[in-house]
């Protein structure tokens, strides 16, 4: 498994970006991607699907308005150095 405790801050950067600015499909499909790989491990190339679909989640949100969208940016760039 790759950098478990990267994997676990990207995850929590995620989430509180989810918290404060609300979700997207693309937020939520790449939170559930992590909470999987987290649970049982596998092909750490879902991590770079994640890592994708938090950049697009970050578009829409920062078209909200919302500050926080450079946290899912952040948590983008933790999962790609993580696996």
């Amino acid at each position: 498994m790759a950098y478990a405790r990267m994997i676990y801050e990207a995850y929590s950067m995620a989430k509180a970006v989810q918290v404060s600015c609300g979700t997207t499909p693309e937020l939520d499909e790449a939170l559930l991607i992590i909470e999987e790989y987290l649970s049982y491990g596998g092909d750490e190339t879902v991590l770079e699907q994640a890592a994708e679909l938090l950049r697009v989640a970050a578009d829409v949100i920062r078209s909200r308005g919302c500050l926080e969208w450079s946290l899912l940016e952040q948590a983008a760039d933790t999962l790609e150095h993580a696996g």
